[in-house]
């Protein structure tokens, strides 16, 4: 568990193959769902396998999002997939997606749409019609867009269909409410460690938030070290160390 209550630090996927590293972060971010959600008896395994301490979240399928290639095993036909469509497939896939949530007790899902899903009429339209139909299961759904969408829109997006911004707090401003998402890519470290100073102004916008839940997710090259030392930055800011310029690893 994490010394920080309401701060909970962890990496998008496993970033190494050894699963000791579970016991170095607080929440991990599942990748296992993005195609096609296992069910709901192997996610009990896996969650048994996590432990109890480890929170996780999921990644929701990207087959809601976009069309599967042609050779992708599904039910029904591929074309019933993809552009957030509600058809019975889509519908009886996002069955499958919350009974994966589910079998892990997620904390939430993660739902990701790359850039050719634009603020066009059409998609919004679908994309929104496709949130207020489906069941969420009182579970919090996290949406980070890629594309061009401006700032404004998103955030009026999000309160609109109840989502949760995922931020990268070194570029975006810092939604409130209750729980906080932090999301920190490849681009944020540039295929090393993060460095010190980007660190601190994480742990800065994370004790400065006054959500009850804050998540910090490493999805960088070298996530795990970005997340340990995330750890190590928060203890450091948190008793006034001044003096911190370096890492024990």
């Amino acid at each position: 568990m994490s010394d920080f209550k309401d701060i909970l630090v962890g990496t998008v996927g496993y970033p190494v193959r050894n699963k000791n590293f579970l016991r170095d972060i607080d929440v991990l971010e599942m990748d296992d769902a993005k195609y096609i959600p296992p069910g709901r008896k192997a996610a009990v395994k896996i969650h048994e396998s996590l432990g109890e301490d480890l929170k996780t979240v999921v990644q929701i399928s990207r087959y809601f999002v976009n069309t599967p290639k042609d050779g992708i095993t599904l039910k029904g036909k591929i074309e019933n997939y993809g552009n957030f469509q509600l058809t019975d497939e889509s519908l009886k896939l996002w069955e499958r997606q919350i009974e994966f949530a589910k079998g892990l007790n997620a904390s939430a899902m993660v739902l990701i749409t790359p850039p050719n899903v634009t603020p066009s009429f059409k998609t919004v339209t679908a994309m929104g019609d496709f949130l207020k139909k489906v069941d969420r299961a009182g579970m919090d759904i996290v949406w980070e867009p890629h594309g061009p969408w401006e700032r404004e829109y998103i955030e009026k997006f999000a309160a609109d269909y109840n989502l949760i911004l995922a931020v990268d707090p070194l570029r975006d401003p810092v939604p409130e409410g209750k729980l906080v998402y932090f999301r920190l890519g490849a681009f944020a470290a540039g295929g090393s460690r993060m460095g010190v100073y980007d660190l601190e102004q994480i742990a800065a916008a994370a004790l400065e938030s006054e959500a009850d839940k804050i998540f910090c997710l490493f999805e960088t090259q070298r996530a795990l070290d970005d997340a340990k030392n995330l750890k190590q930055t928060l203890l450091s800011v948190m008793d006034g160390d001044d003096d911190f310029d370096e890492f024990d690893y």
